[in-house]
Formats: C-alpha cells, structure tokens, sequence
C-alpha cells in the first residue's frame, strides 16, 4: 500500500487593508499598530481622497478585488472620508467592506455620519503612542484573524 504523497502546503492570502490616509507620519503609526499585534496584511496607501474614489470605481468595474478592510480618515484632500464611505456603501462589489474611520475628530457629527453610513468602527487618533497602537486590535478584530504571538 502507498504512503499518501503530501500535498503543498496552502498558500493563504495576506489580508489586503486600504488605507486612506495624507499623513506620512499617521500612515507610519499604522504600521506600527498592525507590526505590533503581528498582522501580517497587504497596506495599501492612498492619500488623496480622489485617488481612494478611483480605487472604488475600479473595484465596482472588477478590474480589482475589494480589499478584506478600509482604513478611512475623515480628513483628505479633493474628497473627504464621509463622501467616500456613502460611496463605498453605495458599491454593489464593495459595499459590505469592513470600515474603520481613523479620525482626530471627536465630534459628534462626525460619530453621527460614520455610525448612519454603517462604519464598522470609530477609532479616534489618539495622541498616545500606546493608545494609538490598539488600532492593530481593532483591525485584527475585524478581520478575525486569531492572535499567534511571533
């Protein structure tokens, strides 16, 4: 009787995060968050809020896959994060995508906006180093992906 051959080991795919960020030193702490609870993902960048919406268009044509997460600032330049979560939304591909808003904003109307438009989470920027990195505990969350320490 033949041993069984073993089969190649499974390939998994990275998780694939967008983030839409303008800060190069926000874009770092992200980084630093996800290396912190050992997420190893695919980030994507984009830091201009017109280059996110043209990422979302090529989404809805098929041309690319929806990313498994967004990470969203309300903050960007030529579009703002609350036209382009009802954007994202409004996606027949993409509409059911995980999404964080990562603000400095604490208003009201902001919490309001993100929580009508079906945000998965709020996640407020905070000036704390430590506090900042508990953003890789949320994404880590939402991607339910369970915690192997390295």
């Amino acid at each position: 009787m033949p041993f069984p051959v073993p089969s190649e080991p499974v390939q998994r795919r990275k998780p694939r995060i967008l983030l839409a960020e303008d800060s190069r030193a926000d874009v770092l702490l992200v980084r630093e968050a996800l290396d912190a609870h050992n997420l190893d993902v695919e980030l994507m960048v984009k830091r201009d809020g017109g280059d996110v919406l043209a990422e979302i268009e090529r989404m809805d044509a098929g041309d690319v896959a929806c990313p498994d997460l967004m990470l969203l600032d309300l903050n960007l330049p030529r579009h703002n994060g609350e036209t382009l979560l009802a954007r994202i939304r409004a996606s027949a591909v993409c509409g059911q995508m995980p999404v964080i808003v990562v603000t400095s904003s604490d208003a009201a109307r902001d919490r309001q906006m993100a929580s009508r438009l079906r945000a998965s989470a709020y996640f407020r920027k905070p000036s704390d180093f430590d506090e900042f990195m508990r953003l890789g505990e949320l994404v880590r969350e939402l991607l339910g992906i369970a915690h192997r320490p390295h």
